[in-house]
Order: C-alpha cells, then sequence, then structure tokens
C-alpha cells in the first residue's frame, strides 16, 4: 500500500504545502488588518491553517517538483516568506500614510509639542491614530482583507513556488508604491495643515496690530480649536481620498506581483 510512488508523492505534497503556508504565514506578518497585534495569534494560526488547506489542493497538479534537500528547502521557505512579507508590506503603506499625514497634523496643532524637545518621549500621535483606525474601517467596508486573499492567491500563480526574482521593474515598482503613499499622507494632512498656516499667520498680523497681547499663549487655543473644526469638516474628503488610495493599491499590487515573475514582466 505504501510504496516508494505513494511515498514520493505524499512527500512532494507536503513540501508544497510547507512552502505555501510560508508564504501566507508572511503575508499575516506584516499584511494590514490580518497582521494586526489586536488579532489572537491563535487565532491568525487557524487562519493560516485553514488557508493553507483550501489553496494548496488547487496547485498539486501544477507546481513544479521540488527537491527535499535542507539547503534547498531553506532558501525555498526564506523565499516564501519573504514573497509573503513584500506582498503585506504592499498592502500596508495605506496604513502607514494615514497615521504619517496624522503624525503631520498632530505637529500642527500642538498635540506633539513634547516630541519637539524630547523625540524619545514616546507621546501618542492623537490624529495619527484616528486616521489609522478610519482608513482600517473603511479597509474592511470596501473588502480590501478579500482582495488580499485574492492577491495571495493570484502570487501562487505568478510567482511559483520556484520561481523567484527582484528585477529593476520589481524595485521601481515598490518606490512607486511608496512615494504615492506619501503624497497620500500630504493630501490626508493638507486641509489642516493649510489652516494652521493661515491661523499661525493671522496670529502673526495680530501680534503686530496688538503688541501687548500673548500671541504665544493664545495661539495653542486658537490652533487647536481651528484644527479640531477642520479636522471633522474633511472627514468625508479622507474617505473620498482613501477609498481611492485603496483602488490605487489593488493596482499596485497586482503590478508588482507580476514584476516578480521575469517571464511575464518581460
Amino acid at each position: 500500500m505504501f510504496d516508494a510512488n505513494f511515498l514520493s508523492l505524499t512527500q512532494d505534497k507536503i513540501i508544497i504545502g510547507m512552502l505555501i503556508l510560508t508564504r501566507i504565514s508572511g503575508l499575516f506578518v506584516s499584511a494590514l488588518f490580518f497582521g494586526h497585534i489586536a488579532i489572537p495569534i491563535p487565532v491568525k494560526a487557524m487562519l493560516i491553517l485553514i488557508l493553507t488547506l483550501i489553496i494548496t489542493p488547487m496547485f498539486f497538479d501544477t507546481a513544479a517538483p521540488v527537491k527535499f534537500e535542507i539547503v534547498n528547502m531553506f532558501l525555498l521557505m526564506f523565499k516564501e516568506l519573504l514573497v509573503g512579507a513584500i506582498l503585506g508590506f504592499a498592502s500596508n503603506i495605506i496604513y502607514w500614510a494615514a497615521r504619517f499625514g496624522g503624525g503631520l497634523v498632530d505637529m500642527e496643532m500642538g498635540f506633539q509639542a513634547g516630541a519637539v524637545f524630547d523625540p524619545n518621549s514616546g507621546a501618542p500621535t492623537l490624529v495619527g491614530e484616528f486616521y489609522a483606525l478610519t482608513t482600517l474601517m473603511l479597509f474592511l467596508y470596501f473588502n480590501g482583507h478579500h482582495f488580499l486573499i485574492e492577491a495571495l492567491y493570484l502570487s501562487m500563480k505568478f510567482v511559483p513556488l520556484t520561481t523567484f526574482e527582484l528585477t529593476e521593474a520589481t524595485l521601481t515598482t515598490l518606490f512607486k508604491i511608496t512615494s504615492s503613499f506619501l503624497i497620500l499622507g500630504l493630501k490626508i494632512a493638507a486641509p489642516v495643515s493649510i489652516t494652521i498656516f493661515n491661523t499661525n499667520l493671522a496670529l502673526t498680523l495680530l501680534s503686530k496690530v496688538s503688541p501687548q497681547i500673548n500671541i504665544f499663549m493664545l495661539s495653542f487655543q486658537v490652533k487647536v480649536a481651528a484644527g479640531l473644526l477642520v479636522l471633522f469638516a474633511s472627514i468625508p474628503v479622507i474617505g473620498i481620498v482613501s477609498k481611492q488610495a485603496l483602488q490605487l493599491m489593488q493596482a499596485e499590487i497586482t503590478t508588482f506581483l507580476l514584476t516578480l515573475n521575469p517571464n511575464i514582466a518581460g
């Protein structure tokens, strides 16, 4: 019953399952929502196992044979972990962009004034966390977590278990993704930043007109009031920008997966 052919076939299937499990684990380490610390580790492990059991049988017939050698398996598992982690990194940039934009707003409004004098104080980014959580809710509302699972399945087709190459197009795409979402962070922070700039300009003119007024102490209350007013008024704009960013993220991740396969990229 358990002849050499059966054992060889079983070994190949186990190796394919281990490699796919490693790629999924890399995604769950760094991806938006799936890699969040609020999700317990046992839940993540269960989801990884379920996805592995669902996806693995689809590639039994199409996956290339893999030699069971220690060095070869170590390199392939490292490659699979790297592919999953890079895929998760590309999906996580929109979350970091929102926190970056919120951090700029915090600095403008004075919520992180302590960080100016002590960068290691660990002052929380209040607006940054608000923007980040808002982006995360929009990510779930627009089924971004479903897209990540679809992208994971597509990565199995675009980047087979034995094929991987970091081409110039891959690096260019990563730089493009990073620059795009840095610009996104500036767009998110733009309404409040422009308002605070105009407020500082008005306070400067007021100090020239009435030198007896303590503009330095007055500026803290005025900037916070003006910033909060514009912050809540610009929430619909943040939703529109985040929706466009999620659509851009989906297109960029698909392009990134294509660049990892030199045969398709060429």
